[in-house]
């Protein structure tokens, strides 16, 4: 075949791109014409080709979005132009898309609206500004907002790249040169990365030159051992893929020569034969060669002389597949000719993820014939850049719908449904290839987004259900479990209920020897549970025979989720959700879910049930022999028992956090929500401590008062650096914060129960003030303990009534609703029935006794009232051989009624230490001048004021709710404010 003249062959593409009935063909012919060098007019008639698709394509359609994606690549001011107008118009279905194809390509348009979303959370939004030419808008670095911590894990590497470009790069030098963990970008395969850092090029030259500065630097730093290799790495990474200077691979970029490379293997491409190459790599079947050399061969010789043959493998005769393969071969030998980098992993089928960076707008004063569009000025749309596509395999369904499309339509007009019924949707995309069942032994991508069911993806067996998310949408992070591997990233989910969030793609590789994989999928906001989804797909061999089975397709089933927590936009971060069930604990930090196996707990359960009761026994005896009053006591740090009881806790909780650090496990931080699948079961993650193994004879450190006075997570004697190096092996102190139930938030959830909570929302963000209370107790509490306690009450409570059975109970929460409940009952069995008891022994079983099936709404939260109440729930367990313990058999069921929070305790109590306990909690709760912290930090500080108090019951003091109330002051007197009612949910 003679050789084809560069113009001609463009021509020829562009001929493809104008008049091709398969319109991805058409799609991919106009952009491996992108590739090629181009004047105005072959970029004009590239534009106007453009156009006609996406005029031609429905509102909110697959080929509409592909269609915006490209015409941003086209460096013409009028599609620029029209673009923008489609951003901001308010009727446009595709408005979202545009913004987001305008901000990949780095459009300075999306400057506003990505630093507005930066208020409103959107962490996402600094990958974005860095490609963005920022230092043209902001006068300083110190008006682009620092990250605070929270779910984007990277977000203060982007945030440091786009200050650096602002001209302060010393908070991007820092993240390379400390101790502290690097970005999980860096945790995957070095072209993943870099791809991501590639798009903010060109960089300015300032930030070049600081840049190229740092590279020079880094060989000497990491020889003089101030940088690890894994640090130098991910700089020399970094510096590479910002200034073009090197691939991934440390590789210099260069064009090739306008003829024939001499030093490249294997023969020119006028000598090659590119369809032996090719049919040695079908679509659907691992290539002979992988698409990059092939292309690096084929780019062996000027364009006029491959362009032709690939053009012959794309004629009509051929699959489409085959065809836009080969056309996306010309993209990718273009780019390698041209000195652009091209990963090892690209397929030239994913010719929308090939795209060159956009060369300089070029301001033609003849715009390419354009469909009229009302440019008014609009709300904002911000998010990432739109999602790349995938070929679906052959014989699987086509692609989902670009992000913000109203998925499964082809309407113009978006009618908005009334209840949101986007479901988590998903695929495998093995090779660029969309698939339904995992491949073995390959790398492959799990891609999953929120939207409309799609007949193509697999969708989840349940809706989201209706809740009213903010108009700026909601950024969400997405993590994957699955036995020893993780990977993370992050979504926004649209308001708009017809809109589908972006994809999320989380790498994952199946090893042979498995027929079937299930992984765990957890959706989070601000750290907290949105979604749980897990997912299951058969694995199959290449070159097997496909399995006929569809039960063997991919599947998604919804395990539990909290949406409750997006009626609260302001709390704040909790660091990881800890999930657990069969012995596992999941944890989910930011970074992909790890599994670890916590082992047996029940020597630190049978510890807990009965060590720590019988010295809390000696303990109130010895006082009681001694004069003191329970209300006067205070911890005695000379105290034999008291010391033996901390270093027993403390070696307990030393080996169960030293197990688990064998495995990897590293502190996921000091807010952690904990789910519990195994309600029979707790995780006793308060008793972890980490601060040593306690020699026998250790004594509690030197801050120990100064800790439980205060609210420092950091004591004064034990955090020095001397002291944290020694850490790790045996101590003679114990430090209070070395446990954390002392120094973290850890807020409990049952996921059974997650719908069932009283929540916080912004209007409602407070709890009830303790203006009222209702108490009751059993006989087995003293007599001058329940009278103690009753004139606590009364002293601090307005309203506070006492009762002596539960028909007065019942009664007294009807008529009253009040926001303290207050139960001293005790805990027994019955012919291996439990229940609790409450009044005299002999009243008759009606009044003294509910057995756990009685147990119900009516004696929380009858109406219900909004918000819940607090229940402080004090039983004593008195039957030793009863497995079940106050907590986790009935503080999960108490909260199923609305109750706000549950207060309990992870071990037995005393009877006779139940009323001082229960004085003591609610004397703390009044005396909070905390008025804008959480329930959760109030919690904390209650445990070491009790602590301090001489409480070693407050070690296991628990509470079951949402950690983010807020817990108002009460003021005697003051008239008690309507609740609000609200039907059951």
């Amino acid at each position: 075949m003679p050789p084809l003249n560069p113009s001609a062959a463009i021509a020829s593409l562009l001929e493809i791109g104008r008049h091709e009935p398969d319109v991805l063909v058409r799609l991919a012919a106009l952009a491996a014409a992108l590739h090629l060098e181009l004047d105005p007019a072959q970029h004009g008639a590239l534009a106007e080709a453009t156009w006609a698709i996406a005029d031609q394509s429905p509102s909110a359609s697959y080929p509409r979005g592909l269609a915006l994606a490209l015409a941003a690549r086209i460096p013409l001011e009028s599609v620029r132009e029209r673009l923008r107008g489609l951003a901001v118009a308010p009727d446009e279905a595709d408005a979202e898309v545009a913004a987001r194809v305008l901000e990949a390509v780095g459009d300075a348009s999306r400057i506003a609206p990505l630093l507005a979303g930066l208020h409103q959370g959107r962490t996402a939004n600094y990958r974005l500004l860095a490609a963005l030419p920022i230092e043209r808008a902001l006068e300083s670095a110190a008006e682009l907002p620092e990250p605070h911590n929270g779910i984007a894990e990277d977000a203060r590497f982007w945030w440091a790249l786009a200050r650096a470009r602002l001209g302060d790069s010393s908070p991007l030098e820092s993240l390379f040169y400390a101790d502290d963990t690097l970005p999980f970008l860096f945790w995957e395969e070095p072209w993943s990365a870099y791809e991501q850092i590639a798009a903010i090029a060109p960089v300015p030259p300032r930030l070049r030159a600081q840049l190229l500065a740092l590279l020079a630097q880094a060989d000497a730093d990491e020889a003089a051992g101030m940088l690890d290799p894994e640090q130098a790495r991910a700089l020399r990474l970094t510096v590479w893929a910002a200034t073009g200077t090197a691939d991934a691979e440390g590789t210099p970029l260069r064009a090739l020569p306008k003829a024939g490379h001499p030093d490249l293997e294997g023969p020119g491409a006028s000598r090659l034969d590119i369809a032996a190459l090719l049919a040695g790599a079908p679509a659907d079947a691992q290539p002979a060669l992988p698409d990059r050399q092939i292309a690096a061969l084929i780019a062996g010789e000027p364009a006029e002389h491959f362009i032709p043959r690939l053009l012959a493998l794309a004629g009509p005769a051929w699959p489409s597949d085959a065809r836009i393969r080969a056309l996306g071969l010309i993209g990718l030998a273009a780019d390698l000719r041209a000195g652009r980098p091209v990963s090892p992993h690209r397929r030239a089928a994913e010719f929308m993820r090939n795209l060159p960076r956009p060369a300089p707008i070029l301001d033609e004063t003849e715009a390419p014939r354009a469909r009229a569009t009302d440019a008014s000025t609009a709300a904002n749309a911000t998010g990432p850049q739109p999602p790349s596509r995938a070929r679906m395999a052959p014989g699987a369904r086509s692609m989902a719908a670009p992000y913000g499309a109203a998925a499964g339509t082809e309407t113009e007009a978006e009618t908005e449904t009334e209840a949101d019924q986007r479901r988590v949707n998903a695929l495998i995309i093995v090779d660029g290839l969309a698939r339904l069942r995992f491949v073995a032994g390959r790398r492959q991508i799990i891609r999953c987004w929120i939207g409309l069911p799609q007949a193509q993806a697999a969708v989840a067996d349940a809706p989201i259900p209706t809740v009213d998310i903010p108009d700026e949408g909601l950024a969400l992070s997405v993590e994957l479990c699955w036995q020893g591997q993780g990977a993370a990233g992050l979504i926004h989910l649209p308001a708009r209920r017809s809109a589908r969030s972006e994809d999320c793609d989380l790498p994952i590789e199946v090893p042979d020897g498995i027929d079937e994989l299930e992984a765990e999928l957890l959706f989070r906001f601000k750290g907290k549970v949105f979604e749980a989804v897990r997912l299951r797909a058969a694995v199959e061999r290449e070159g097997a025979a496909a399995c006929t089975d569809a039960g063997a397709d991919l599947q998604l089933a919804v395990q539990f989720g909290q949406r409750a927590v997006i009626e609260l936009p302001e709390r704040g971060a909790f660091d990881a959700t800890i999930t657990f069930g069969s012995a596992e604990i999941r944890v989910f930090a930011g970074k992909g879910g790890k599994i670890f196996d916590l082992g047996s707990t029940s020597a630190l359960v049978r510890l807990l049930n009965d060590k720590l009761f019988l010295k809390d026994v000696s303990l109130v005896r010895r006082r009681s022999q001694q004069g003191v009053d329970e209300r006067d006591a205070v911890l005695d740090a000379d105290d034999p028992d008291v010391l033996e009881l901390f270093c027993d806790l403390a070696r307990h909780g030393a080996t169960l956090y030293q197990d688990l650090r064998s495995q990897g496990f590293v502190d996921p931080g000091e807010r952690l929500q904990l789910v519990n699948h195994d309600p029979r079961r707790y995780v006793p993650l308060e008793f972890v401590y980490d601060r040593g193994f306690p020699r026998r004879g250790a004594r509690l450190c030197a801050g120990w008062q100064a800790v439980l006075a205060g609210e420092a997570v950091r004591c004064p004697a034990c955090d020095t650096s001397e002291a944290a190096a020694a850490a790790g092996g045996r101590s003679d102190t114990i430090c209070p914060l070395g446990f954390w139930s002392i120094r973290k938030v850890i807020e409990r959830t049952d996921p059974a129960r997650l719908q069932d909570l009283s929540t916080p929302t912004a209007p409602r963000r407070r709890l009830r003030a303790l203006d009222a209370a209702l108490c009751a107790s059993s006989d087995k509490v003293p007599e001058d303990h329940r009278a103690e306690l009753g004139a606590t009450l009364a002293a601090a409570i307005p309203a506070a009534t006492v009762v002596s059975d539960w028909a007065q109970w019942e009664a007294a929460v009807a008529r009253d609703a009040p926001p303290l409940l207050i139960l001293l009952a005790h805990h027994d069995l019955d012919d291996g029935l439990d229940y609790l008891e409450i009044g005299s022994e002999a009243l008759d079983e009606e009044l003294k006794w509910r057995f756990r099936p009685e147990l119900n709404e009516h004696l929380i939260n009858p109406p219900p009232v909004e918000p819940g109440p607090i229940v402080l729930l004090l039983g004593c367990l008195t039957a030793a051989d009863n497995p079940e313990m106050g907590y986790s058999g009935l503080a999960n069921t108490f909260s199923a009624f609305r109750a706000g929070v549950v207060l309990g305790t992870l071990a037995k109590i005393l009877g006779r230490h139940a009323a001082p306990l229960a004085s003591e909690l609610v004397s703390e709760l009044l005396a909070v001048d905390m008025p804008d912290a959480d329930f959760g930090t109030v919690m904390r500080r209650v445990r070491r004021r009790m602590l301090g108090r001489g409480y070693l019951m407050a070690l296991s003091l628990v509470s079951l709710g949402d950690a983010e109330w807020h817990l108002p002051q009460s003021r005697p007197g003051q008239a008690r404010p309507p609740a609000d009612s609200a039907a059951p949910a």
